[in-house]
């Protein structure tokens, strides 16, 4: 199994390397590549490995610039100290996605995953496998409490998700408020991606929602959204060119 590592920091690709030895001593570590710059180099010049471990926010991008603008179809598993990319990660070929500090069992298992898909199917076409095995369903409907009475609200009519002290909050497009159970990062878990963005971390906006985008200080982006919420929303500079990219799908 040929791996390349995709992380910038020198400690964490140490133990990166140390963790997948110890899970697998006749995996190869076919590279380390440090920024978004080096990995489009590194894929140019090498054949595919048969894994990637990658880290996503890397020092010159997010390294999901990699793997959009060269269509890799390879299996990533994502390493992140941010848990806040879950969902779009898994709109690249990705199989797991493991928080940092990762530790010895957590790698292992992701790997035994990565393995038991290929022999369970028995295919080399990974993009057919993938498909097979994330082919989740998505949260479709809300059921909150109206007074005394409980009702449905389909997912397609949530115009955003707001955290609150704690509390999170559904808002309609109609403009009604509804407390849920959910947390925001539950939720991100549950939500198709291509119609939910985490703009931050007090809110998850729909598509549909978004009504202007405004420039705002250091290539933030403030978002005007409709209903109308009291508080400002904005999107950080590390965000703001994933967004755009999202809306602009």
């Amino acid at each position: 199994m040929k791996i390349l590592i995709i992380e910038d920091e020198a400690p964490a690709s140490r133990r990166l390397m140390k963790l997948v030895k110890e899970c697998d001593a006749n995996a190869e570590i076919v590279g380390v590549v440090q920024s978004v710059k080096e990995g489009i180099e590194w894929f140019s010049t090498n054949p595919l490995p048969d894994l990637i471990l990658s880290d996503i926010q890397l020092a010159d991008d997010l390294s999901f610039k990699i793997f959009s603008q060269l269509k890799i179809k390879t299996p990533i598993i994502f390493t992140t100290a941010y848990d806040e990319y879950a969902i779009n990660a898994f709109k690249f070929y990705s199989i797991d996605y493991l928080l940092k500090p990762i530790n010895q069992a957590d790698l292992q298992e992701s790997l035994n995953k990565y393995k038991s898909i290929l022999q369970e199917k028995q295919a080399t076409d990974f993009e057919s496998i993938l498909k097979n095995f994330i082919n989740k369903e998505y949260r479709e409907r809300f059921l909150v409490y109206h007074g005394d009475n409980l009702i449905p609200i389909m997912v397609n009519d949530v115009a955003y998700f707001e955290s609150e002290d704690g509390v999170t909050f559904l808002t309609t497009k109609s403009g009604k408020r509804h407390i849920i159970s959910e947390s925001l990062d539950q939720l991100e878990n549950e939500l198709n991606a291509k119609a939910f963005f985490r703009a931050n971390r007090q809110f998850i906006l729909s598509v549909e929602s978004i009504e202007k985008i405004h420039n705002f200080g250091r290539q933030k982006l403030k978002i005007q959204v409709k209903p109308a919420s009291d508080k400002e929303i904005y999107v950080s500079k590390l965000r703001a060119t994933q967004f755009k990219n999202w809306l602009d799908k």
